[in-house]
């Protein structure tokens, strides 16, 4: 069983020796590493290419992570994908320990393990031993993975600690990270497998995910806008699908989505788009409960300024 790892890269000068070394030192040596700079201006392509010919490093004009990765995708030759951003490190084990999950769980169409945060550009010091040497290990059906991700995505939240078979992605298309919904691509992605199958999830902590101050200052309101975009995308295939209590679970997950959306886009003063998202919520859902939150929600944003809630700001 062959793995590959993919990292797209982009003006990562200050990070990407500790993350392509985290992955030089694991204990089951991936099949081979593929790296995409997608146009940096700094000096990446040249630090890059003192790792030749252990890695394999291509260049192309800046065209987006979602971009990137579906090329890096199409080059892969492994049966699974490990998914690396360029500024985060793998405990050394991290490799055996999905190659374990992918053996055990062959019909899974993804595996995620634990991570843990760190902040700041200085390298993260692992431990000899895992940090969980009896991590939990579990097997999510296709309906809770949509309600647990779409709930709180904390433990799926980046491709950094997450691997996905070839087959699965090849399946999806050209685009198993949607273009159309940059920004949101893993977001798209993830709500997508359910319809696909089970997923896999080990609690040890085998990745370290890096947390700068660039990333803190996000703008939410245009994350969360992405999101809703990407779920627009996906609502076409939901609307198919034959199981009728998944594609129920989506559209009750997209009306919290934008109302979510709503809320900042009320406190960015943008309160007729709000309404129209609030709006949309009320009739994509056909749960009394979610309907009733969209409806209070749509009447609180005609109160008096004074009398309204306190939305929250579009920066963190």
């Amino acid at each position: 069983m062959r793995i590959s790892v993919l990292i797209p890269t982009y003006n990562s000068s200050k990070t990407i020796r500790a993350t392509l070394n985290s992955v030089l030192h694991q204990t089951a040596p991936p099949h081979e590493i593929l790296v995409l700079d997608d146009g940096s201006t700094d000096n990446t392509v040249s630090l890059l290419n003192s790792y030749k010919p252990t890695i394999a490093v291509f260049e192309r004009k800046n065209g987006g992570v979602a971009n990137a990765r579906n090329a890096l995708i199409k080059r892969a030759e492994g049966d699974l994908i490990a998914f690396l951003d360029h500024d985060d490190l793998w405990h050394p084990s991290y490799l055996d320990s999905q190659r374990g999950l992918f053996e055990h769980y062959p019909n899974a169409v993804a595996f995620f393990t634990g991570h843990i945060n760190f902040y700041g550009f200085n390298d993260y010091g692992w431990r000899d031993s895992p940090p969980d040497a009896r991590p939990n290990i579990e097997l999510i059906d296709p309906l809770s993975f949509l309600q647990r991700y779409n709930k709180t995505t904390g433990s799926f939240a980046s491709m950094s600690y997450c691997c996905i078979p070839k087959r699965v992605l090849t399946g999806i298309g050209d685009e198993p990270f949607c273009v159309r919904a940059s920004g949101a691509d893993d977001f798209y992605l993830f709500n997508l497998l359910p319809l696909i199958g089970p997923a896999v999830y080990c609690s040890a902590s085998l990745v370290a995910y890096r947390i700068t101050e660039a990333a803190q200052s996000a703008n939410r309101l245009t994350g969360v806008e992405s999101s809703v975009r990407a779920l627009e995308i996906l609502a076409v295939r939901y609307r198919e699908a034959t199981d009728r209590i998944l594609s129920r679970a989506f559209w009750i997950a997209f009306a919290s989505r934008r109302r979510h959306y709503a809320k900042f886009l009320m406190g960015a003063g943008k309160c007729s788009e709000a309404r129209t998202q609030l709006l949309h919520s009320l009739n994509d859902s056909h749960s009394p409960r979610s309907q009733l939150k969209s409806l209070a929600l749509l009447l609180f944003s005609y109160l008096p300024d004074l009398l309204q809630p306190k939305w929250p700001s579009a920066h963190r």
